[in-house]
C-alpha cells in the first residue's frame, strides 16, 4: 500500500484557494453629457447682463421688474415670481458663487441622472426654495440657491442609494457632499 498525501485545511496552499479573493468589478455608469447645466448657466448669465443693463443687479426696482420674489406681489397673484426668481442674482459675488456651484454640482448631477431628471429636479427645487423663502421671509429675494441645494440633495440620495455598488468612490462622494452641507 501506498500513502497518499491529501491536502488539509491547515495546508497554506489549500487555505489560499479556499479564501475568496477580492475581485474588481467594473461598473459602467450611464454618464450623460451635461448640456442642460450649461444652458441654465447661460440663462442666468444673460439675465444678470440684462439686470445690469437695466440699472444694476442690486437695484430693487430692477429686481422687482425682472421677477424677484416679492411676497406682496406673489400674494396678489404674481405666482410666476416663484419661478423667475431662481434666474436672477443680486450682485456679481452672488452670481459667481451660484454659477460655480451650478457648474460643479450640476455637471455631476446631470451626468449621473440624465438631462430630463436633472432639469426636473433643478426647477422643482428652485420652485420649492422660492416657496420656502415666501413662507419664512418677507424680504425680496432672488437666486438659484434653492435649485442648487436640491441638486446636492439629489446627489446625496443617489450616492447613499448606490453606496455599496459604487464602493469607495461612492462613499467618498457621499462624504464630500456631507462636508459641503456642513
Amino acid at each position: 500500500r501506498r500513502a497518499l498525501s491529501v491536502p488539509t485545511a491547515e495546508d497554506p496552499a489549500v487555505n489560499e484557494s479556499l479564501t475568496p479573493q477580492p475581485r474588481t468589478v467594473s461598473l459602467s455608469l450611464p454618464l450623460h453629457k451635461p448640456v442642460v447645466t450649461w444652458i441654465l448657466l447661460a440663462a442666468i448669465v444673460v439675465m444678470f447682463a440684462l439686470e445690469t443693463l437695466a440699472g444694476g443687479s442690486t437695484n430693487t426696482q430692477v429686481l422687482v421688474r425682472f421677477g424677484a420674489k416679492v411676497n406682496p406681489l406673489i400674494a396678489a397673484g404674481e405666482y410666476w415670481r416663484l419661478f423667475t426668481a431662481m434666474f436672477l442674482h443680486i450682485g456679481i459675488v452672488h452670481l459667481a458663487f451660484n454659477g460655480y456651484a451650478l457648474v460643479v454640482i450640476g455637471t455631476e448631477a446631470e451626468r449621473l441622472l440624465g438631462a430630463g431628471r436633472f432639469l426636473v429636479i433643478y426647477l422643482l427645487s428652485g420652485l420649492f426654495g422660492s416657496l420656502a423663502s415666501y413662507a419664512f421671509s418677507t424680504s425680496l429675494s432672488a437666486g438659484a440657491s434653492g435649485a442648487i441645494f436640491g441638486l446636492i440633495g439629489a446627489l446625496a440620495a443617489f450616492f447613499a442609494l448606490h453606496r455599496r455598488r459604487l464602493g469607495a468612490w461612492g462613499r467618498s462622494r457621499l462624504a464630500n457632499i456631507a462636508f459641503l452641507l456642513v
